[in-house]
């Protein structure tokens, strides 16, 4: 076995772990958590997903789980959630820069509002302000949402995108599937399946019954 061979195959363990730790905070997310095929891309900083698989960097995984186990936690339930909301295949015409932070904020808003062991960190001063004013103008925990607030807020402050780009930043977009790829058979089957499974996630949700409050607005949020 090679280096290389080696540091993927023990990632791809950490990244079974990782699943399994999640599905005991959120069993209602079985299916979804383990739907993302893990894939090494040595190319990458940080993981990224196309809806099929979950692309993770070797190195950084390695170097994560041993630093800061939390954060993988927290990146791959990020990514479920990016597939769930169906965030890779509902921008249109929207900003791509302004859709991906949007997307970034909905998402991490979602998993810090989870008191849960596997993912539970302390937020940032940036994180509490910009919830708050939220919550104060009744923003709903939408992507397409957050992107219309976000627009008047980042005109009016130009330095506004970069800070909060740096700080929800968790997973690569790139492998976002691009307008004139939608109509694609990959990207559309893709699709397809997170609609399904989001509406098993829902369901399941549903008839657990548990945590009734935690995760209701995840569920419940219609892009």
């Amino acid at each position: 076995m090679t280096q290389t061979e080696w540091e993927n195959e023990m990632c791809i363990k950490i990244l079974d772990l990782i699943e399994n730790e999640l599905y005991i905070d959120f069993r209602y997310l079985d299916v979804a958590i383990s739907t993302l095929i893990l894939t090494p891309k040595e190319s990458l900083r940080s993981t990224a997903t196309d809806g099929i698989s979950l692309f993770f960097p070797p190195e950084q995984i390695l170097r994560a789980f041993r630093s800061n186990p939390l954060f993988l936690n927290r990146a791959v339930l990020h990514s479920v959630f990016h597939c769930i909301f169906r965030h890779l295949w509902i921008r249109g015409n929207r900003d791509s820069d302004l859709w991906n932070l949007s997307c970034d904020i909905a998402v991490e808003w979602i998993i810090d509002s989870f008191d849960k062991k596997s993912v539970k960190r302390a937020l940032s001063g940036i994180r509490t302000n910009i919830y708050n004013d939220f919550e104060k103008q009744n923003i709903p925990v939408t992507a397409a949402n957050i992107y219309h607030y976000l627009l008047s807020d980042v005109t009016e402050n130009p330095d506004r995108l970069n800070q909060l780009t740096m700080e929800f930043f968790t997973d690569d977009h790139r492998f976002w599937p691009k307008e004139e790829e939608m109509q694609s058979p990959l990207v559309t089957e893709a699709k397809q399946n997170w609609d399904k499974t989001a509406r098993s996630v829902t369901l399941e949700k549903n008839r657990r019954g548990d945590d009734p409050k935690e995760g209701e607005e995840v569920l419940n949020a219609q892009i």
